[in-house]
C-alpha cells in the first residue's frame, strides 16, 4: 500500500543552526518527488524527519493523514536506500535481501519466492549468490533497492542513491528506479543535488535552499518558469540580464545566433567555444548588455558547423521576448 505524506509548518534547529524553516509539503500516494538543492540546504534533514530518524522542533508530519511526528521509525513502514549501499559484506546478495524477512515468521519457501521475485524485478537474478565485493557499484545499489522493497514498505526514501556511480551506470539505474517505482506505484522521495536526476526522474521537484522551499512544481515548470534567481541558476544553465529595474533570465538554447544583421539583434563577438556533443556552447561578448557582458548560447552542432563559428568571430544575437523570464532576486 502506498501512502500520502504531509509536512506541516515544520522547523528544525541544530543548536543555533537553522536546518529547516516553516516547511509545508504534501506528497500524493504513488508520487515520485525529488528534494533538490545544494549541500546544507536542509533536504537530507527533511528526509530524516519523514523517516523518524530525527524529530522537528515544531510542526507536524502526517502519514496517510495520521500524525506520525514522534512515531518511531520501525512503525512508519518505509524502505530506504543510501548512497553507500550499506550491504553486509559477509552475506550473499540473496541473504542481504532476505535479511529483514528472517525476523518474521515466514517459511523458507516463501522467503525464496519473495526474494527471487525481487531479483527478477531488479534484473539481477544471476547475481544472487555473489557477495557485495563481487558486485559492481550499480549491482550493489540494485541489491540495496531490492532489500528496501522486499518488505512491502508504504513509501520509499532514496538518499543520494546514485551519486557514487559513474555517469553511464547512473543513467541506467535512473531508468530502472523509475520503472520499478511506476510498477509498484509507490510513494517515493529522493534527495539529490543533481539537477539532471531530478528533471528526468521526478513527477515533482521541490527546490530547496537555506532551510526553505524555493519552488515546487513539475520538472518542465521548474525549468521553464523558475520563480527566482536561485532556482533559475541552480536548475540548468541560464543568463541573467538587467532590463530597467527588473532582472530577466534566458536559457542558452533559447537565444538566436546568426551572421546576418537585423535591427532587433545585438552585435557580439565570440570569446569562447565549447564542444558539448549535440551542441556547441559559445560565449558571446555582447554590446549594450548592462549586467553581464557575456551570454552563453547553445547552438545545435550542425548549425554551428554551417555557421563556421570560431573564436573572435562577429555574430548577431537575438533575445526572443517570449523566452525572457522575469525572476525575483533572493
Amino acid at each position: 500500500m502506498s501512502v500520502s505524506i504531509t509536512v506541516e509548518n515544520v522547523n528544525k534547529k541544530f543548536k543555533t543552526v537553522e536546518a529547516l524553516r516553516d516547511i509545508n509539503l504534501h506528497i500524493n500516494e504513488g508520487e515520485f518527488v525529488c528534494l533538490l538543492g545544494p549541500s546544507g540546504c536542509g533536504k537530507s534533514t527533511l528526509l530524516r524527519l519523514i523517516a523518524g530518524l530525527d524529530t522537528p522542533n515544531g510542526g507536524k508530519i502526517l502519514l496517510a493523514g495520521k500524525d506520525a511526528t514522534f512515531m518511531s521509525p520501525s512503525k512508519r513502514n518505509f524502505g530506504i536506500v543510501f548512497q553507500s549501499y550499506a550491504l553486509f559484506p559477509n552475506l550473499t546478495a540473496f541473504e542481504n535481501v532476505a535479511y529483514g524477512l528472517r525476523n518474521k515468521k515466514i517459511s523458507q519457501k516463501n522467503i525464496n519466492e519473495i526474494v527471487d521475485r525481487h531479483f527478477d524485478m531488479i534484473k539481477l537474478s544471476d547475481a544472487r549468490e555473489r557477495y557485495p565485493a563481487q558486485l559492481s557499484g550499480g549491482e550493489q545499489q540494485r541489491v540495496a533497492l531490492a532489500r528496501a522493497l522486499v518488505q512491502s514498505p508504504d513509501f520509499l526514501l532514496l538518499d543520494e542513491p546514485l551519486s557514487a556511480l559513474d555517469a553511464k551506470v547512473r543513467a541506467e539505474l535512473r531508468r530502472e528506479i523509475c520503472r520499478i517505482q511506476r510498477e509498484l506505484n509507490m510513494t517515493t522521495i529522493m534527495v539529490t543535488h543533481d539537477q539532471e536526476e531530478a528533471l528526468t526522474m521526478a513527477d515533482r521537484i521541490i527546490v530547496m535552499n537555506k532551510a526553505m522551499i524555493m519552488q515546487s512544481g513539475i520538472p518542465q515548470e521548474i525549468y521553464e518558469k523558475p520563480v527566482n534567481q536561485f532556482v533559475a541558476d541552480f536548475v540548468g544553465s541560464i543568463n541573467f540580464i538587467d532590463r530597467d529595474m527588473d532582472t530577466m533570465a534566458v536559457r542558452p538554447e533559447n537565444i538566436g545566433l546568426s551572421l546576418e544583421y537585423n535591427k532587433s539583434a545585438l552585435r557580439a563577438e565570440l570569446s569562447d567555444i565549447e564542444f558539448r556533443g549535440p551542441f556547441m556552447r559559445v560565449i558571446a561578448k555582447v554590446d549594450h548588455v548592462n549586467r553581464h557582458e557575456s551570454l552563453m548560447i547553445d547552438v545545435p552542432f550542425r548549425e554551428a558547423k554551417k555557421l563556421g563559428l570560431e573564436m573572435g568571430k562577429a555574430v548577431y544575437v537575438n533575445l526572443p521576448e517570449d523566452e525572457l523570464i522575469n525572476v525575483e532576486a533572493v
